[in-house]
């Protein structure tokens, strides 16, 4: 068979993306139930898929005799082609030609394109058998599917020679961002550092001083570790700082994010962390912010009361313990905790209550998600609020009764002794009833964080994306 100007036969992974044209021509050509004379091929790799699966579907096998970029011959490996092939498949002597992983993959990478996962190799065995009448192994159909996704998504092994040139142009076009790429002495990859300028700024103007680091396994390829810091807008949403990939979890690799980080965010007493558990963690922020504070996630710590001291029954009592807002109240209920389970009690006053529990911690601990809009909240309040007294002290302080217990309130201050406005910054029920004794609005009382001036400000510039950077 021939054809004028057909490309090339050899492959291989290193030129795989100058193959995606030819891959996308195979996934549109039609796969017919022979190959008939006078047939016309877009190119030399369509006409060579036609064949592989012609030849599996049919069970038949041939030899190439002569290959070109002009001519491509082939013989059946039975018996010599005499003008019309007519090999049976009970006349052939050895196992059909099975297509190759290169043609199963440009029949399917269309399904890879603009997704996160795409086929499975036992989704790859079912297209085969359903559409092209055709059986395949599964280890066929896992080599297939790892051309099809390297076609479309490029070879791994090559998209880390683009990362220099590809945080330049970010940098180039996200105005602020900080970025930093290490390798180690054999030029392989360590550690990666992506920070937007705009979520700095944002985090800057109009955040609670407030990070959650925390690391998670990445399933690509090479694997590696996900670092990243993140703060909580005043609607309760996530708001990334800062992302990190390095080749582990370690000492070495947290101190390195740090430090990195330390260059958008500076260190100060206002500035608290929190985190999990890991030694490695608590040891590289005290070393590298040693003015900011460091919490532990409650959730962290439950998980952990539930694996090792089987304290399910008790995580509800903990868990509201840790959001008391006055001492006296977290005192009373983990009390409770340590005469129920003497071992969890000890546990947790290993973790230092002074870095888990809210009233305790020497700094703005805003580490739950809010479950209803702050308007909500207020406008609740008000209504059991409506029943309170207001009694004056001074001309600043004043008594709040009829509640559960009794408030005192410092206006300049800006103190209430119940000691959620203290911590949230949200107007309490004792807060909105003083508020309106003294003639001022709910909303005024509000922390600048939660409005909606403050949500805009946080988002009102955008990050501005870069398309994969050219070889060369």
């Amino acid at each position: 068979m021939k054809q004028d100007e057909v490309d090339g036969d050899d492959y291989d992974a290193d030129n795989i993306n100058s193959e995606k044209e030819n891959s996308k021509k195979l996934a549109k050509s039609p796969v017919v139930e022979l190959v008939k004379t006078g047939d016309l091929f877009l190119n030399k790799t369509v006409l060579k898929a036609r064949f592989e699966l012609c030849a599996m579907k049919h069970n038949f096998h041939y030899t190439v005799t002569n290959s070109n970029k002009s001519v491509w011959c082939i013989r059946c490996a039975d018996k010599k082609y005499v003008g019309v092939h007519s090999c049976e498949p009970s006349s052939k002597t050895s196992a059909g030609k099975t297509a190759s992983a290169k043609t199963i993959g440009s029949l399917i990478m269309h399904k890879y394109e603009g997704i996160k996962e795409g086929l499975k190799a036992k989704d790859i065995v079912q297209i085969m058998r359903n559409d092209y009448g055709c059986e395949i192994f599964d280890s066929l159909a896992w080599d297939s599917r790892e051309y099809a996704v390297n076609a479309v998504r490029g070879i791994p092994e090559e998209s880390y020679g683009k990362i220099p040139k590809y945080l330049h142009m970010l940098r180039e076009t996200n105005s602020g961002t900080h970025s930093s790429y290490e390798t180690g002495v054999n030029g392989r990859f360590r550690y990666l550092f992506i920070a937007f300028g705009k979520s700095i700024r944002g985090f800057s103007k109009v955040m609670r001083r407030v990070i959650v680091v925390d690391g998670t396994f990445l399933k690509s390829k090479f694997k590696g570790v996900l670092l990243v810091a993140t703060a909580i807008d005043g609607n309760s949403n996530l708001y990334p700082i800062a992302f990190g990939i390095v080749d582990s979890e370690n000492e070495q690799s947290w101190e390195w994010f740090m430090r990195q980080l330390k260059v958008v965010v500076a260190d100060d007493n206002g500035l608290a962390f929190i985190s999990n558990r890991q030694v490695s963690i608590a040891k590289k922020l005290e070393k590298v912010y040693p003015l900011a504070r460091h919490g532990i996630c409650i959730h962290h710590l439950l998980n952990n009361v539930i694996s090792y001291f089987k304290g399910k029954g008790l995580a509800g009592l903990i868990s509201k313990a840790s959001k008391a807002y006055r001492v006296v109240d977290f005192k009373k209920m983990f009390a409770h905790v340590c005469n129920i389970s003497p071992a969890i009690g000890n546990y947790l006053m290993e973790a230092d209550v002074k870095k888990w529990a809210r009233c305790q911690f020497h700094g703005y601990m805003h580490t739950h998600r809010l479950t209803i809009d702050v308007e909500e909240k207020i406008d609740r309040r008000i209504e059991k609020g409506k029943t309170f007294g207001v009694y004056p002290v001074t001309d600043s302080q004043l008594l709040v009764k009829g509640d559960t217990i009794d408030c005192f309130v410092d206006l300049d201050k800006q103190t209430f002794s119940c000691g959620k406005y203290d911590l949230l910054k949200i107007p309490c029920r004792h807060a909105i009833k003083v508020g309106f004794f003294v003639g001022r609005e709910p909303y005024t009382l509000t922390d600048f964080l939660y409005t909606m001036r403050a949500w805009r400000e946080a988002y009102q510039e955008s990050k501005n994306p870069i398309s994969v950077p050219e070889d060369g």
